[in-house]
């Protein structure tokens, strides 16, 4: 790929006002706990055909992704963390990245024996996503099939103790809204970002959507009190460059984020290149732009390769798929959902019906204007 082209590309993709793309690696489809809205379990042939990338290619792939200045990658499962040579991925991504590049995990928190968070961290994690969705053990396991919360707090712990930038994911539900309040408050004292993420209507998590979503909307509203005089804590000092709106109560150590992929359209924002175990990259999820990139990397064309992604994310703003809402993650766990090419992926659109999507106020806009 010439420079000139490269340049060209890159500079077209900042003219759009979007955050420079940063690469979302799927490492695995296998988790040792069985959340009640994601549930790997559930498919049939679970674990079965990940046939992932090796070290090496990531290394490759980060070090290309450095030529068009890409400077974060971000990995997520599945549990990244049950891959035997996680260490070896984390330190190619930083390598092929640069010294500057930051380095995240999304993980329950719950290490295999024999990893820790200080090893991690010294081949390359700068910034940890720990999934936390109740402080109480016994209500925890409920949702999550599993694990401690204790031990997630001790990791979380240790990694600040390090210096690692620690978001807290934890999605909403009625049933447990108490729980998701009672671990934003986490933030009261700890420098952390805890996220509320709206619940979603794929995957297993329909069957619960009726009953338990709730959103960002009226989240806001119960936590009034909090967010009176909440200043908005900037993404970049978070080390946030994906969607989603920060605050941070008065006299808070941490802030609050939402992530409100049924309420609030946020395509246009998104910078996401996501990749799944197999190599597959996808800079839509709504519509079938993939690309494979095992040939690229046996070719030695994964230059290629990029300016077709950063091309295919500029157009994404005319995406007949999008239809106002933001793309799903659910198929990115695994490489089984048919994605014709060129085809929009309709069936998982909209995430509500429109009419219902019509009356939901997202919050954003209220806020602001106050």
């Amino acid at each position: 790929m010439p420079t000139a082209d490269r340049d060209d590309l890159a500079a077209a993709f900042g003219a759009a006002g979007r955050n420079h793309p940063y690469l979302a690696f799927t490492l695995n489809s296998l988790c040792n706990l069985d959340c009640v809205f994601c549930k790997p379990r559930c498919m049939p042939d679970y674990g079965h055909k990940d046939r992932p990338l090796t070290a090496a290619d990531y290394a490759a792939i980060a070090t290309e992704a450095g030529a068009w200045k890409i400077r974060k990658a971000h990995c997520s499962g599945g549990e990244p963390t049950l891959r035997a040579d996680i260490l070896d991925v984390i330190a190619g991504l930083a390598d092929g990245l640069g010294p500057d590049a930051a380095i995240g995990m999304t993980s329950h928190g719950n290490l295999r024996r024999g990893l820790s968070v200080e090893q991690l961290h010294h081949v390359g994690l700068t910034y940890l996503n720990l999934s936390l969705h109740s402080l109480d053990p016994a209500r925890s396991a409920a949702i999550m099939g599993g694990g401690d919360p204790r031990t997630t707090r001790s990791t979380l712990d240790a990694a600040l103790s390090l210096g690692l930038r620690v978001k807290i994911n934890c999605v909403l539900q009625r049933t447990y809204l108490d729980d998701a309040f009672a671990v934003a408050q986490l933030a009261r004292e700890l420098p952390v970002a805890v996220r509320l993420i709206e619940l979603q209507n794929i995957g297993p998590a329909q069957a619960l959507f009726d009953t338990e979503f709730i959103t960002e909307a009226e989240v806001r509203d119960r936590l009034q009190g909090w967010f009176a005089n909440a200043s908005e804590a900037p993404r970049d000092q978070l080390g946030v460059r994906s969607p989603g709106q920060y605050l941070r109560p008065d006299g808070w150590a941490g802030s609050i984020g939402f992530i409100s992929n049924s309420s609030c359209a946020t395509c246009s924002d998104a910078n996401r290149i996501k990749i799944t175990p197999t190599g597959v990259a996808r800079p839509c999820i709504l519509h079938n732009r993939d690309i494979p990139l095992k040939p690229q990397l046996a070719d030695g064309t994964l230059g290629d390769a990029f300016a077709y992604l950063f091309q295919a994310m500029l157009d994404r703003n005319t995406n007949d798929a999008w239809q106002g809402f933001h793309y799903v993650d659910y198929d990115l766990r695994w490489d089984r959902m048919e994605r014709p090419e060129g085809t929009p992926v309709l069936h998982l659109l909209p995430v509500l019906p429109t009419e219902a999507a019509a009356g939901l106020s997202c919050a954003r806009a209220s806020t602001e204007e106050r």
